[in-house]
């Protein structure tokens, strides 16, 4: 329960940025909304296959926490979160996982590497892309992989499960749990709506 529809996300996220060719040593990967429960996974795996890893946090306390779960380089969420009307940046990241949508996933596209891709999986930070252009897409073949974590074909659950038995070290899949009672659920709806709860929590319903 740890993993959960999360860790299957995550996974999800990066089998699609593998398909469309992301190898260890193409570049920084950038994964938004780290401290998350999806950006925590993805980030302990991507660490764990070998990528240099590059956590965006709004949270500046949760630095050390990421960089346990092996991201090498550590982006605030303010260097990403204003919209501008640049048609292209310089190329930084050579795939990137986001959570967030909205003007963070704007700018993104626009620092993205030729011909490297972003797995879409969340929209914390609204539901559109602010910001964006097409130029990311006909001048650097840049592509926004969407990833659903519903309707997934069993063929590729079954590949996801079996490469999170593998790839994603449990030691720190156990560094993100935060173990929690049904009596803790009201004040956690609380803390998640404002952003305060990382990683993973696991409710234990008889307790």
């Amino acid at each position: 329960m740890g993993v959960g529809t999360a860790g299957l996300t995550a996974m999800l996220s990066v089998m699609a940025l593998e398909d469309h060719g992301l190898r260890p040593g193409h570049g920084p990967v950038l994964v938004t909304g780290a401290a998350g429960g999806v950006g925590s996974v993805a980030t302990a795996i991507l660490a764990n296959l070998g990528h240099e890893v590059a956590a965006v946090t709004g949270r500046p306390e949760t630095a050390d926490y990421l960089k346990g779960l092996g991201a090498a380089q550590i982006v605030a969420r303010e260097e990403l979160t204003e919209v501008t009307r640049k048609p292209l940046e310089g190329e930084a990241w050579a795939g990137s996982i986001d959570a967030v949508a909205g003007a963070m996933l704007g700018r993104v596209l626009k620092q993205m590497k030729y011909g490297s891709s972003v797995a879409a999986v969340g929209l914390a930070g609204g539901a559109a892309i602010d910001g964006a252009l097409i130029t990311p897409f006909i001048l650097r073949g840049v592509n926004l992989l969407g990833i659903d974590s519903v309707m997934q074909p069993y063929a590729n659950r079954l590949r996801a499960w079996e490469r999170i038995a593998g790839d994603l070290p449990m030691d720190k899949l156990e560094e993100m749990i935060r173990p929690a009672t049904l009596s803790d659920l009201p004040q956690l709806g609380r803390d998640i709506l404002k952003g305060q709860v990382k990683g993973r929590v696991v409710v234990d319903v008889n307790a």
